[in-house]
This record gives C-alpha cells, sequence and structure tokens, in this order.
C-alpha cells in the first residue's frame, strides 16, 4: 500500500509540474507575442517617421531649388558676329542674386585675331562685372562681354583653361559658389554659321551695293 501511495503521489506532483510548466509556458508565450507586436509597432512608426522626414527634406530642398537664383559663366559664339566669342554671366535660377562678384585662376584678357599668327596684343579687362561685381542679377539676366576672336584667344590661352567662380547671396544668404569653366579650344574646328537676321542684312547689304554701282 505504501508503494502505491507513494506512486499516485509521485503522479499527482508530476500533474502539478506539468500544469505549472504549461502555465508558465503559456505566459511566456502570451508575453514574447506582446513584446513581439509592441517591438514591431515601434519599429513601424519608426520607418514611417523616418520616411515622412525624407519626404519632407526632399520636398524643401525642390522648393528652394525652385526659388534659389544659380549665377553661371560660360562662353559662347556671338550670334550676330560668329567670329567673336563672348563670356555670358546669367542667372539660369528662379530667384534674385544679390552681391555677385568672380574670381578668376588667371587674369581674363581681350584678345582679337583670326589665326595665332595675326593675333592682336591681349588687353586686360579691368572694366565691368567680372571686376566690379554685379549688385543684383535677376531670373533670367545677363551680362555680356566680347572676349575676342579664336585666333588672338588660342594665341593668349592655348589649351588651357581658365576657372570662374562665381560667388553670391540670396535673400542676405552666401550661397554655395558654382565653379565654371571656360577655354577657347574646344571651339577650335566646330561650325560658326551666322544667324539668319545677320544673312539677311547682308544679303540686303550686298543688294544695296549692287544697286549702287549700276546707279
Amino acid at each position: 500500500m505504501a508503494g502505491e501511495v507513494s506512486l499516485t503521489t509521485e503522479q499527482i506532483a508530476e500533474i502539478v509540474r506539468e500544469g505549472v510548466a504549461q502555465a508558465t509556458s503559456s505566459t511566456s508565450v502570451t508575453d514574447i507575442v506582446s513584446a513581439g507586436s509592441a517591438f514591431a509597432l515601434v519599429v513601424l512608426t519608426a520607418v514611417l517617421a523616418r520616411y515622412t522626414w525624407v519626404l519632407a527634406k526632399e520636398a524643401r530642398k525642390t522648393r528652394e531649388s525652385q526659388t534659389r537664383p544659380n549665377v553661371i559663366v560660360t562662353a559662347v559664339h556671338d550670334e550676330n558676329r560668329p567670329m567673336i566669342i563672348q563670356l555670358v554671366i546669367r542667372n539660369i535660377g528662379h530667384g534674385l542674386a544679390t552681391n555677385v562678384t568672380f574670381e578668376t585662376s588667371r587674369p581674363l584678357f581681350i584678345a582679337y585675331g583670326l589665326d595665332e599668327e595675326t593675333g592682336e596684343e591681349a588687353k586686360p579687362i579691368d572694366r565691368g562685372p567680372f571686376t566690379t561685381g554685379i549688385p543684383a542679377l535677376g531670373p533670367g539676366e545677363s551680362r555680356i562681354i566680347s572676349w575676342g576672336q579664336p585666333g588672338g584667344l588660342l594665341k593668349m590661352l592655348g589649351s588651357s583653361t581658365i576657372t570662374i567662380t562665381c560667388k553670391y547671396e540670396f535673400e542676405g544668404q552666401l550661397m554655395p559658389p558654382n565653379v565654371c569653366h571656360v577655354d577657347i579650344e574646344s571651339f577650335m574646328g566646330t561650325v560658326a554659321n551666322d544667324s539668319i537676321e545677320l544673312r539677311a542684312v547682308k544679303a540686303l547689304e550686298t543688294i544695296a551695293k549692287a544697286k549702287s554701282k549700276g546707279a
């Protein structure tokens, strides 16, 4: 009998242990699930907050880029005088640029001549926007300087490039400078046709000269 009672007690103890274990296991799983759900919610909230912040930042950058000025310098053919190269300062942005100044990697000169042999002596650009700056330059506005002819400029510059740094302000705040590069070598061998308006003027001049000779 004592053995039977002992066996029954062990069975009861085992049943109790299993019940406690099941209860503990059940509670642990519930806690883990709850904690996991809470953690997932926190992570999701953080991701959404980050995504919203990125969208807001990009939207702000877009608005700023649409309202800021953007001052650059380029070298171009004169449309009415194809053999003349111009330096063009232009605000290609959408805001008013103020206190515009320029720094160049070497002094700027004006040089004429159709080839290197006939190139005239270069003269320094000592007046105008490159030396005194521009108080204000509105959207789309420009300043155009006759730089010279390919031969004279090539004699002076060769294949080197001039770096021009444009500095300016917007609403009283100094903006990141634009670094531009101009050269003459890249114009060699390119087409510089007369504009339609210039060709029409030349045609009229030719007709007028022919009539005057005929008279």
